[in-house]
């Protein structure tokens, strides 16, 4: 459907109001401020329990009893809050995914969530955790959304109530930690990932986001140790050497040159894969007075990055020398 032509510099966009108490995904001019749609859905705002409606998150009762130990039928369960049997509730929500080619509620939620319809999106999300094929990353994406329409509190409260939850899955940690770090509590973001690494010890993205949450911190050891973990995993290795090489800096500009060394020593054989560290150790060696060392090292630098102009510079004495004596 064509959208009415409301300014010359129309810049149509998705954003999301409460209005009459409900969320609502809102389409309008970010020029002018037209407001040209306006979709109003009700959405559970509250963990979503296998007794709770998936469509506002209200508690389900039965309106009729069940036959003996059988299970009841959906038919007969309804939300105290909206009145929409698990039926409906189903039905519902199945007409909302096949808005997306797969059909699906977590295809659906994803595309929605990508083009800024937030509030459908976690609608989708929540049908996931009931009926899709994976409920945890249908709650991960809850999560996400829910960050993603500024319910911060909402996000990290519904994520520690996972947590606390028996058989709750490890991935909730790194949840977690992302929901800490994004509303600035790095020290519950770092607990976060303490906690998850306690269950999944091998788990090197974690150690890699520990580690640079550590050089926030300015904790410079714990920093070195977690990226020592990391970087024997290919996919994290270039993070890892910033960590290692930024707080070797930190530790060469305080002049605790051991200390800088030492974490230049976590790289092992990659230190001659990368510029940062061969320069730091190349002016390590300086300091040190080990010319050998320091020759090798910027020789090294050199050859990693052949713009390197200070690298250039400091060899360049000693390439000279050299010469007088090839001849």
């Amino acid at each position: 459907m064509a959208e009415t032509q409301c300014c010359a510099a129309k810049d149509l966009q998705w954003t999301q109001r409460v209005v009459d108490e409900q969320y609502a995904d809102v389409y309008f001019c970010a020029s002018c401020g037209h407001v040209h749609r306006t979709e109003k859905y009700a959405v559970s705002l509250r963990f979503p329990y296998q007794d709770r409606c998936v469509n506002c998150g209200g508690d389900l009762a039965l309106t009729a009893p069940t036959d003996g130990g059988r299970p009841p039928d959906p038919s007969t369960v309804r939300c105290t809050e909206c009145g929409m049997s698990a039926v409906d509730d189903r039905a519902l929500h199945d007409r909302l995914a096949a808005l997306h080619p797969d059909g699906t509620y977590m295809a659906a939620s994803l595309a929605l969530a990508d083009t800024g319809r937030y509030v459908l999106a976690l609608k989708l999300a929540t049908a996931q955790t009931r009926w899709g094929d994976d409920a945890v990353i249908g709650e991960i994406q809850r999560l996400a959304v829910l960050e993603a329409i500024n319910e911060f509190d909402r996000a990290l409260d519904e994520a520690y109530e996972w947590s606390e939850n028996e058989g709750a899955p490890a991935e909730v940690f790194g949840v977690i930690a992302q929901l800490e770090a994004g509303v600035g509590n790095l020290r519950g973001a770092m607990a976060a990932l303490e906690r998850g690494l306690n269950v999944e010890p091998d788990n090197t993205g974690w150690w890699m986001d520990y580690a640079e949450l550590n050089v926030h911190m300015d904790e410079r050891a714990s920093a070195i140790r977690a990226a020592a973990k990391a970087v024997v995993d290919p996919e994290m290795e270039q993070r890892s050497i910033a960590v290692l090489a930024e707080v070797g800096e930190r530790f060469y500009a305080n002049g605790q040159y051991a200390e800088a060394l030492g974490a230049c020593s976590m790289a092992g054989e990659r230190q001659e894969r990368y510029a940062e560290i061969s320069w730091l150790r190349a002016r390590i060696s300086a300091v040190n007075q080990d010319t050998d060392y320091m020759v090798k090292w910027l020789e090294v630098t050199r050859n990693l990055d052949p713009d390197h102009a200070e690298a250039r510079e400091m060899l360049a004495p000693y390439e000279r020398r050299r010469g007088w004596f090839r001849w």
